[in-house]
């Protein structure tokens, strides 16, 4: 399997050429500051004590390091040592599994130990110990190859073979994540086991494509289809090798748009769409895009190389050893196409990028996958960054993902641009999906996006933008039969200023048609791993009693 990463010419190309220069200097930074502690595995105490999957962040970084520079300078000891050392490390871990994804899905603690307890995070430390152990198979000293097998069988192998897990019916990324974590060390362990358990393997793979519309939009965020979709080409490519190319995933027209997926989420070159859990700014793992392209060819466009990743942030060891494998020289680019429209109607995404802005809005529902109470929202970008933004995921921390969501700030419909009724936003129930209606010439974006309300005496909330190559007109329309005090609310994390009857963000300007004054609140946010705190600026426009009509322009002029 990956013969061709045993290629010790491969290798010494990455070390000495140019091409490979941000590669090797990032892998080496990350190496520098993650072996400022000593590699050790983490004791039963620590992890009860600790409910952060932050607690595993070093480990990672300290195993994907050690293994990419020991290959890219295999006459260094030091690196090779470390890589010993780390890998022993996680040989002799409590768990593999972080304590909060015992308590969200398998509803348990660490005092329940449960050794075949596979998760996200589990399947993904296999599948590196075992790409690991065949990469280094003539230097890793046989007690160590014995070991790392023994591991792989009682906490992998075993329990996959004696029972059946939840994440083989989810339909996201945790279906592709778990599933190729696991396929991939059959694959590589026992190719013969996994022959015998492909068709259950590549049922959950199914499972994780049905997630998806015709469309190939991913749905939970621009940062989950380079984590779930990255798992899912990791395995239809192992698995393609494994058979001789008798499976082969990737003619499928489905597996296809998801391909092209993340090309139509670029709003200007450095701003990515950011709807559902994704991060403020998000990054794309560089592999991905460019194995992609060597696959469909032209279909998938080259992507800037500003916003990818190749060691920082790559916290699986799988998606930075392909990061090298794949990368491709001739695929970096660091520019888009200025002019470009799409219209995902499966998933009701539409994206419109101008010399001027970029702009994204959504239908849907509130039952998505990762979902945020946003039907309706959209973002304005500019100048290289959002105006008016989507903040993504808000911090994971306990309940985040459980009944508690929506009180946090980030998915909740207070955090996005749309209107809410008498104090009350959007409810996160899943009702009928929002479609949205796009005229000929992708000019006029409208939609009914009532059912993103729970407000029985909200009969009707239409909300149409009209685009322009330098601004856009947005106006809703509501029927309601009572009184209620309708609230637009627009979100920035650039403070605003109000001149006159306008609001001027940056060379944005905001105008009511009514003549509106909004107020202007702050409310400090958390990013997505919860440890950097930043202004959102919310802007209100209260309408007069009785008034069911708004109109903004939004220009940049």
């Amino acid at each position: 399997m990956l013969d061709f990463a045993k290629d010790k010419k491969f290798w010494e190309n990455v070390r000495l050429s140019d091409d490979y220069a941000q590669h090797r200097q990032e892998i080496l930074d990350l190496y520098k500051e993650a072996f400022k502690t000593e590699p050790r595995p983490h004791s039963a105490r620590e992890i009860l004590e600790n409910n952060d999957h932050g607690l595993w962040r070093l480990q990672f970084d300290q195993l994907q390091t050690a293994s990419m520079l020991s290959l890219i300078y295999p006459d260094n000891e030091e690196y090779y040592s470390n890589l010993l050392k780390i890998v022993w490390a996680y040989l002799g871990e409590y768990t593999w599994a972080p304590l909060g994804h015992y308590n969200s899905y398998y509803n348990r603690t660490p005092k329940d130990y449960d050794i075949g307890l596979i998760d996200i995070f589990a399947s993904s430390t296999a599948l590196a110990l075992a790409e690991i152990k065949n990469l280094f198979a003539d230097r890793f000293p046989q007690l160590l190859k014995d070991r790392i097998s023994a591991e792989l069988r009682r906490r992998t192998i075993e329990p996959f073979l004696t029972r059946t897990y939840f994440w083989e019916k989810h339909p996201n990324n945790w279906a592709a994540v778990c599933a190729g974590g696991v396929g991939g060390v059959l694959m590589y362990e026992c190719p013969e086991i996994f022959l015998q358990q492909r068709e259950r393997l590549d049922s959950v793979m199914q499972v994780y494509l049905d997630s998806y519309q015709d469309d190939g939009v991913c749905v939970e965020g621009t940062g989950y289809w380079s984590f779930g979709f990255g798992f899912f080409v990791t395995y239809a490519l192992l698995e393609k090798e494994l058979t001789g190319g008798k499976v082969d995933w990737f003619p499928l027209p489905k597996v296809k748009e998801i391909a092209t997926f993340m090309q139509k989420m670029f709003l200007q070159r450095d701003v990515i769409v950011s709807f559902s859990d994704c991060a403020g700014v998000q990054n794309y793992s560089v592999w991905l895009p460019h194995v992609l392209r060597t696959i469909y060819g032209e279909a998938v466009e080259r992507l800037p190389i500003k916003l990818a990743i190749m060691a920082k942030d790559n916290t699986h060891h799988n998606f930075l050893l392909r990061c090298i494998l794949y990368f491709r020289p001739e695929y970096v680019t660091n520019e888009i196409e200025e002019s470009a429209t799409y219209h995902m109607k499966d998933s009701a995404y539409f994206v419109k990028r101008t010399p001027h802005y970029g702009f994204a809005t959504k239908g849907g529902n509130n039952g998505e996958s990762h979902n945020h109470n946003d039907v309706g929202s959209f973002i304005f970008a500019r100048n290289n960054h959002q105006i008016l933004c989507d903040l993504g995921a808000g911090p994971y921390k306990t309940g985040y993902h459980e009944n508690a969501r929506y009180t946090f700030f980030n998915p909740s419909a207070f955090s996005h641009n749309i209107p809410f009724f008498d104090g009350v936003g959007q409810d996160g129930v899943r009702r009928d999906n929002v479609y949205l209606n796009v005229n000929e010439d992708n000019s006029v974006v409208s939609m009914d996006f009532t059912n993103g309300y729970g407000q029985d005496y909200l009969k009707k909330a239409e909300r149409t933008f009209t685009l322009s190559d330098d601004k856009i007109a947005l106006c809703d329309k509501f029927i309601l039969t009572k009184e209620s005090v309708i609230t637009e609310r627009f979100v920035s994390v650039i403070e605003p200023k109000i001149v006159g009857n306008k609001v001027i963000i940056e060379d944005t300007t905001l105008e009511c048609k009514e003549g509106i004054i909004p107020n202007i609140s702050i409310h400090e946010a958390e990013t997505h791993i919860g440890e950097v705190k930043f202004n959102a600026y919310l802007i209100d426009y209260v309408l007069p009693t009785g008034v069911c009509e708004f109109n903004l322009s939004i220009s940049t002029k």
